[in-house]
């Protein structure tokens, strides 16, 4: 469970908690532990994370910016252990030995991209230090330098915005958290309208500001005025775009600006090749140069890509339909301040109805995309049918255990669940989901579609309720 530790927090400019930092604290306790390569976007929490891990554990971190130390580049190209270790030492002024009770942290690591393949090295010959590697450019640079990797002797730990559970307890709102806990399929539907309302309150609340750690230490200092909250979002947005030159290789930094907007117009759309061609061409480029631009906002985990899945196994991914996707933000209150959406109309709306529903899409793509085990490459795939039967998609795809369940974004009881009917009947699944701002309710429905039936169970969930699915499929 997350809890509080004040004292740390607040040594380190921080007011909150994250599941995070309990996960490195596992990690460091294991045995037999591997390397640790953190991965996420820039800001995302990953530097803050392991420095309140260590101080959790009352070990000491020896900590290097690789960025201000590009000379050490050389010496990881030849993977001499010792005398990497015989630098860092000089330069932090810590002695570090094999064997050393302390967690060496190489952070911004894509500026010595040898420092990755040079990890599995510290597996196999210093097994008993603590080694952790974290780089928001990393993945880019590994793709550019063409560097082997690792297999198997590194362990991958994947990081993203505050989900909504982890922004109830940042805030405070411990009894919340813990009464969506308490809900099962059988009592959730006895839910008060009061608590409801003041949960879908907090919904609109953590959209608003989304899971970006600062915007959430804003908004508790602050008490949520979303101006100071809105001018970091355009800060760090304008921080991604300069980032544009430093990976842009032939790309030209104007035309990845372009892309960027583009992109950020389609979150939640079905991003075919017609309109890939459409904005290459409105960005003076071509399909060729926006492809090579997708792939760097992907590794820089700007974006998601979502994948057409068949649906007809697990993985979800063996069967897929390339050419078309759709894509998702980093997060869901930087999607705000990028397209310019007042707060004044995410308050007066249902979040489902927003934005066209987009920004739903993004609201609940956000939180599936890190439901999962945290070594696990997040991961979305979506389905829609055959032309010939009806043109509605699946907006994501959820596998639980071998199952994989329709999961549909829609207005509560009045959304068109037509393409759930279509799913149902073509793949014979047994139950779906439905998140809304509507009440929680277990429906027994039956699907028809061309003259055939087939009877389904229907679980509807409010935004609140969408980190608590795998606990009520069990």
């Amino acid at each position: 469970m997350l809890h509080f530790n004040a004292f740390i927090a607040l040594k380190l400019g921080i007011m909150f908690y994250r599941q995070a930092v309990e996960d490195l604290k596992n990690w460091y306790k294991q045995p037999r532990r591997k390397p640790l390569v953190i991965r996420g976007a820039r800001q995302v929490g990953k530097t803050t994370a392991v420095r309140l891990a260590a101080q959790e554990l009352g070990v000491k971190i020896v900590e290097i910016n690789l960025e201000r130390h590009e000379e050490l580049n050389a010496q990881f190209q030849h993977y001499q252990l010792d005398e990497i270790l015989f630098s860092i030492s000089l330069i932090t002024g810590e002695t570090i030995e094999p064997n050393s009770p302390v967690i060496l942290f190489l952070d911004e690591a894509q500026a010595t991209p040898a420092a990755y393949s040079c990890w599995r090295y510290f597996y196999e010959d210093m097994p008993n230090l603590a080694v952790i590697l974290t780089g928001s450019l990393l993945d880019q640079v590994l793709q550019n330098y063409q560097l082997s990797s690792p297999v198997g002797r590194i362990e991958p730990y994947f990081m993203g915005p505050l989900n909504f559970d982890e922004f109830l307890l940042a805030i405070g709102a411990e009894q919340e958290y813990h009464s969506l806990k308490r809900l099962t399929l059988d009592s959730m539907f006895m839910i008060p309208n009061s608590w409801h309302q003041h949960l879908l309150a907090l919904v609109r609340r953590y959209t608003l500001t989304g899971g970006m750690p600062y915007c959430v230490q804003l908004g508790i200092s602050h008490n949520f005025n979303h101006v100071s909250i809105l001018k970091y979002q355009v800060d760090l947005l304008q921080t991604f775009r300069d980032d544009f030159a430093k990976y842009s290789g032939s790309q030209n930094a104007t035309r990845l600006n372009g892309y960027f907007k583009g992109i950020l117009g389609q979150i939640g759309r079905q991003f075919s090749h017609k309109q890939a061609q459409e904005l290459a061409q409105m960005s003076s480029g071509d399909n060729r140069q926006l492809n090579a631009a997708i792939e760097l906002f992907i590794a820089a985990r700007l974006f998601y890509r979502v994948l057409h899945s068949y649906a007809n196994a697990v993985p979800l991914g063996a069967e897929t339909k390339i050419r078309i996707s759709k894509f998702l933000f980093l997060d869901v209150g930087l999607l705000l301040a990028a397209r310019g959406i007042p707060a004044q109309s995410m308050m007066a709306a249902k979040l489902e109805l927003a934005g066209k529903g987009e920004l739903a899409e993004q609201w609940v793509g956000q939180q599936l995309l890190y439901s999962k085990a945290t070594y696990m490459n997040p991961e979305l795939y979506y389905w829609h049918p055959p032309k010939s039967l009806v043109q509605a998609e699946i907006d994501y795809l959820y596998v639980h255990n071998n199952e994989i369940i329709p999961l549909e974004v829609k207005s509560g009881s009045n959304g068109s669940i037509k393409s759930l009917h279509s799913y149902v009947i073509k793949k014979q699944a047994q139950r779906g989901i439905r998140i809304s701002s509507n009440k929680p309710l277990v429906e027994q429905l039956t699907a028809r579609q061309n003259k055939i039936e087939r009877k389904f169970e229907l679980i509807n969930l409010p935004f609140y309720m969408l980190n608590q699915i795998e606990r009520l499929l069990i």
